[in-house]
């Protein structure tokens, strides 16, 4: 690979940076600039250069902000006034390294040529020594022919890669392709893998397998939504209806591992799920927002009274057996009661992306649009602990940059720009998340089996706090239908979670329609448990 290295100025800042960031996929150039693809100064320290194949020196900087702040790829290009500058992409992150995909076209008097090239952008390391500055290098071309015309350079499909780090030297991109397996059926998909390891380009056709079983063909996977990063080895390829292929891009036969999603409603955009990786890498969380009626039926509704309603519920994989636990659920309603919800407007969320730090953080998108005027659109951005229902920060897009966000891509890439260790909000210096043991911990299982009411009275006598009387908490318990709190412990944990904070979660569970409240109470006290 072709790299550059630049120093940063002497009077550089040396603030701490946030440990990880969301970056920025699709955006647009700055009307200002018709060469940068950032429309507000980005931090000079993080610059690095590089020229392109047509060898138009080419420069990428970091503009960063603390989640749920968005942060952006500045990109720019020095180039004749006749060659446009397609907008730059950021395909995938992991580590210290972004993978950019950048297209020029040149006008060849009549018709245009474009030229893509790939780009990875390294942070460095800031705090090792001696530091290591940011570069930028250029991956060669991987060249494909047909029948119709000479080699041709490949341009990677941008929500189908996916880019591994493994230590200084190491790196991996891998592109996965399913294609028809025959031409009478385009059901049934084979899989194509062209993987950039080792410092070449190579062509690898995997073996598929579910569960015990392996298989040639994988039926009805139409698209890959997005890729994520699992450890140092593993790529993920997320269809965000069908599952999740599972890789290891390290091993010379690899082998797609199929994985379906929990079953969990399925309504409304893709921008309503995600599929995210937690916990420092070792833990992967799926994240689904649904519309409900005051009913508690799922989807959308006319009613009045559900206007905007959602559920967010989260689910982890559970890597031993390939199962999913679902250890979280929050009401939209909760978040409206909120003294930090106050100015909102009362829209669903959409957007989610889960902290690569904290299992419980979500940040979420809130776009409102102004029916008055087309593509004007007000932009919040939310950090929720959906946890303690709390919001944690609040973050609105002034408008600077017009863009529609399409896919926010987590990434570490601003930790190693700081020279010192940096803290997590919890105070940590490093990523030493809750792990995946812990998040398994306490699985409640749920029981249709009613317990009596005698067990409850038992079961309940403590002293509830003055804005909540004890029974009030016995009749909201007998109304949940076949809730399975049938053991003493859960009982007592049921009425503590119900009867703390003055009424809150009291308040919170009676907000609820009835055919809600089973599984929301499972997760408050599972939640306590952890």
């Amino acid at each position: 690979m072709e790299d550059q290295t630049t120093q940063p100025s002497p009077g550089s800042s040396s603030a701490a940076y946030p440990r990880w960031v969301l970056l920025e996929m699709n955006y647009k150039k700055n009307d200002e600039d018709e060469d940068s693809s950032c429309s507000t100064p980005a931090d000079v320290k993080t610059l690095a250069a590089a020229r392109t194949t047509s060898g138009y020196p080419i420069q990428v900087s970091l503009r960063l902000a603390e989640p749920p702040a968005a942060s952006c790829v500045c990109l720019q290009l020095q180039v004749p006034d006749d060659v446009d500058v397609r907008y730059p992409t950021v395909v995938a992150a992991h580590g210290d390294s972004v993978l950019i995909q950048v297209t020029v076209t040149n006008d060849l008097g009549g018709f245009w040529n474009a030229t893509t090239d790939h780009f990875v952008y390294n942070a460095g390391a800031a705090a090792a020594e001696p530091p290591r500055e940011p570069s930028l290098s250029m991956l060669p071309p991987y060249y494909i022919t047909d029948d119709y015309s000479g080699p041709q350079a490949h341009q990677l499909h941008t929500r189908a890669t996916g880019l591994i780090r493994r230590g200084e030297d190491e790196l991996v991109v891998a592109e996965l392709s399913l294609k028809p397996a025959r031409k009478d059926s385009l059901e049934l998909k084979t899989a194509e893998l062209l993987l950039f390891r080792s410092g070449e380009w190579i062509l690898k056709r995997p073996r598929m397998s579910y569960g015990d079983r392996e298989f040639g063909e994988l039926p009805l996977w139409l698209h890959t939504d997005t890729v994520v990063p699992i450890g140092d080895r593993v790529l993920c390829w997320v269809n965000l209806v069908m599952g999740l292929l599972f890789c290891d891009v390290f091993e010379e036969s690899p082998i797609l591992q199929y994985v379906q999603l929990p079953m969990d409603p399925c309504y409304g955009k893709p921008s309503n799920r995600n599929v995210c990786v937690t916990d420092g890498g070792g833990a992967l969380k799926f994240v689904n927002i649904f519309p409900r009626c005051c009913c508690g039926f799922v989807g959308a509704t006319g009613c009045q009274r559900s206007h905007g309603v959602y559920v967010v519920n989260t689910w982890t994989l559970r890597m031993s057996d390939m199962e999913w636990v679902k250890d979280g659920m929050v009401d939209a309603t909760e978040l409206w009661a909120l003294d930090a919800y106050k100015g909102l407007p009362r829209i669903p969320l959409s957007h989610p992306v889960v902290s690569i730090d904290e299992p419980y953080v979500i940040c979420f998108l809130m776009i409102e649009d102004n029916k008055a005027c087309y593509r004007d659109q007000t932009v919040w951005m939310l950090m929720v602990d959906t946890r303690s229902k709390t919001i944690q920060s609040v973050s609105l897009d002034q408008g600077e940059r017009r863009w529609y966000p399409d896919t926010l891509i987590p990434s570490n890439v601003s930790y190693y720009l700081n020279s010192y260790p940096t803290s997590r909000s919890d105070g940590t210096s490093k990523s030493n998340g809750q792990s995946q043991i812990d998040i398994e911990r306490s699985l409640v299982q749920v029981r249709d089996d009613d317990a009596s009411n005698s067990m409850l009275q038992s079961s309940c006598k403590l002293s509830a706090e003055p804005a909540v009387q004890a029974s009030e908490i016995l009749a909201a318990l007998q109304e949940i239908p076949s809730y399975g709190l049938d053991r003493d412990d859960m009982l007592k944990a049921a009425y503590r979670i119900l009867s703390h904070g003055n009424g809150h979660r009291f308040r919170s569970l009676l907000s609820l329609p009835r055919n809600l409240r089973k599984d929301w109470l499972l997760m408050e006290i599972k939640a306590s448990e952890d």
